[in-house]
């Protein structure tokens, strides 16, 4: 059975993307408050579709309908208004855009063909955080070949040691709250990112675990950037979370171009509440905690076996190195 492509009700979708921790949210209320930007988007229903791809349990094809779909509704529900998030300090609520007052109008205003009339005379930007969407980059661009990336890439100590924080090694993805696709394997519910090494996952202890999942899927990344046509390429940009913090405008001037869209007068208010720009030592919420990067990494050397250790160290040296697509 041939199935039915399904065009985007718009073109600019952005895709906030990056490992878990890696300073997606820092972005996402900036990228929000360019102009012509609508609030960013998260559904974490719809990342599990490449996960499930990923797997084997969904083909190509079905995936490709399923995430068309999903993002027409999302694009659609966004521009009506539903499902809009009045918690004050979600990042995804309306308080946090620039313009919070444009969503509660949209509850009162018609839906069906009027609403998606305006919808493409505003031509806006539409941004969504997912989640490691570089690894699944081939399915996406298959549903929709003109969305673009932005990359988020961090140390992967900051990284390790925030999801050591998080309880990442231990059961966190066995919580009924843990938006990632699981699976069985010897009685052990695994997270996907141990798909086709299940046994050394359970062999490592929780940190251990960790930087080999970190590993894992900066691996994943390179090798799907790296499978990716020219065409593609072009359509990510990779930013680096500390260059971000500390030389703010010269990033802000790369994403804009990369957008198509230039900051707002609110993005300098953005940007003040989200400490940027700032030295990297400073201790924010997003930090999630109060020690030095060297402070952090010794407590990953006590806490982790040699050889994983060194895993660690060398992605630290090949991160600090390189531009890798990681």
């Amino acid at each position: 059975m041939e199935l039915t492509n399904k065009e985007a009700l718009i073109k600019n979708i952005i895709f906030v993307s990056g490992l878990t921790r890696s300073g997606k949210i820092l972005l996402c209320p900036i990228i929000s408050s360019f102009n012509n930007t609508e609030k960013v988007n998260v559904n974490f229903e719809l990342e599990q579709i490449p996960m499930l791809n990923h797997l084997g349990e969904i083909s190509d094809n079905a995936s490709k309908l399923l995430l068309q779909s999903g993002i027409n509704s999302a694009i659609y529900d966004n521009a009506i208004g539903r499902n809009s998030n009045f918690r004050p300090d979600d990042y995804t609520s309306i308080w946090k855009y620039r313009e919070p007052m444009e969503y509660i109008q949209r509850l009162f205003q018609p839906d069906g063909d009027s609403a998606l009339t305006k919808l493409n005379a505003l031509n806006r930007l539409f941004p969504m955080m997912v989640h490691n969407g570089l690894w699944h980059a081939d399915i996406w661009f298959k549903a929709l070949p003109s969305v673009k990336f932005i990359h988020m890439q961090r140390n992967p100590i900051d990284i390790v040691y925030s999801w050591i924080g998080k309880g990442y090694g231990d059961d966190f993805f066995s919580s009924a709250r843990a938006n990632i696709v699981t699976f069985q394997h010897k009685k052990n519910l695994l997270p996907y990112y141990a798909f086709g090494w299940e046994d050394e996952y359970l062999s490592y202890k929780k940190v251990d675990r960790i930087i080999h999942m970190v590993k894992h899927i900066r691996n994943c990344h390179q090798d799907s950037y790296n499978n990716l046509n020219d065409i593609q390429k072009k359509n990510i940009l990779f930013v680096r979370h500390q260059e971000l913090i500390t030389e703010t405008d010269k990033n802000l001037q790369i994403i804009s171009d990369f957008v198509g869209e230039n900051p707002s007068v609110d993005t300098a208010s953005i940007l003040l509440k989200e400490n940027c720009p700032r030295s990297p030592n400073l201790i924010t919420p997003f930090s999630s905690n109060n020690k030095q990067f060297n402070e952090k990494l010794k407590e990953i050397e006590s806490l982790s076996n040699p050889d994983s250790y060194k895993i660690l160290i060398d992605m630290d040296n090949q991160f600090k190195s390189t531009k890798l697509a990681i």
